[in-house]
C-alpha cells in the first residue's frame, strides 16, 4: 500500500539566523500536531541517517523552488528535529527566501520550517504516536494568503481596516522597501504597491501583489 505524503508545520518560528543560514526546528517531539500526530523522539533517526545527503529545502513545499540544503540536522535534540539550513545565497531565489524570512522574524511575523514525507511506523498501542518518518523534503514557510486578488483589491481591503492597522501595515511595507538586501524584483513590487497606495481612489493597477506583500498582509491584517 502506497504511503500518503504528509506535510507538517513545526509550531516554532525560526530561532536564529547567521549570514546565509536559518536555524530552527523542522518538527517538535511529544506534542500533538494539527493532524493529531505525536512525533516520538526517535522518529527521524533512521531517515536522517540514510537520507540526509538527499534532502533538499524548498520554499512552501514547491519542488521548483529550491532554496537551500541541510547543513546540520540534530535528531537527538530533546525538543525536536533541529535544523541548520544553508541557504543558496548564490541564487536569487535562495537569497530572497533568506532575506524575506529574516525580515519577517525580525519584525515579529511568522516564518518557520515544515516537513514533507511519509509516516512509516506508528505505535501499535497508541496510533497517534509516530515512531518513524521518511523525509522527502523540508520547506521554509512564509505564510501567504492563497488568493488576495489584484493590488487594487488589496488596497481596498486595507482601507476597510482600522486606521491604526493601515498605518502599521504601510510602515512595515515602507521599512521593507528601504531594506537594500531585497532583490530588484521584490523592491519593484513594493514600490508598485506603495505608488498605488498614494494614488487617488479608482486606480486601475490590476497586477497581483507580490507574495511578500501578501504574507505581511495575512500576518498583520487578516489574522489579527
Amino acid at each position: 500500500m502506497e504511503k500518503e505524503l504528509i506535510l507538517k508545520q513545526a509550531p516554532v518560528n525560526i530561532t536564529d539566523m547567521s549570514e546565509g543560514y536559518l536555524i530552527g526546528y523542522a518538527n517538535v517531539y511529544n506534542v500533538k500536531d494539527l493532524q493529531g500526530d505525536i512525533s516520538h523522539p526517535s522518529s527521524f533517526v533512521k531517515t536522517v541517517s540514510e537520507q540526509k545527503a538527499k534532502i533538499k529545502i524548498y520554499k512552501n513545499h514547491d519542488s521548483n523552488l529550491l532554496i537551500g540544503v541541510p547543513s546540520e540536522m540534530d535528531v537527538h535534540d530533546p525538543k525536536g528535529l533541529h535544523l541548520k539550513a544553508k541557504m543558496l545565497m548564490d541564487t536569487q531565489l535562495g537569497k530572497d527566501a533568506y532575506n524575506e524570512s529574516k525580515f519577517l522574524v525580525e519584525n515579529g511575523f511568522e516564518s518557520g520550517f515544515s516537513i514533507g514525507g511519509y509516516v512509516m511506523k506508528r505505535n501499535p498501542k497508541n496510533k497517534e504516536e509516530v515512531l518513524e518518518y521518511k523525509l522527502k523534503e523540508i520547506s521554509l514557510l512564509t505564510k501567504e494568503q492563497a488568493n488576495q486578488g489584484s493590488m487594487v483589491a488589496l488596497v481596498k481591503s486595507l482601507h476597510e481596516k482600522k486606521e491604526l492597522k493601515q498605518i502599521e501595515f504601510l510602515k512595515i511595507i515602507t521599512k521593507a522597501y528601504d531594506n537594500h538586501n531585497f532583490s530588484e524584483d521584490i523592491l519593484k513590487g513594493l514600490e508598485a504597491f506603495l505608488s498605488l497606495e498614494n494614488e487617488p481612489p479608482g486606480g486601475t493597477h490590476e497586477a497581483e501583489p507580490i507574495a511578500f506583500i501578501k504574507t505581511i498582509f495575512d500576518n498583520l491584517i487578516t489574522e489579527k
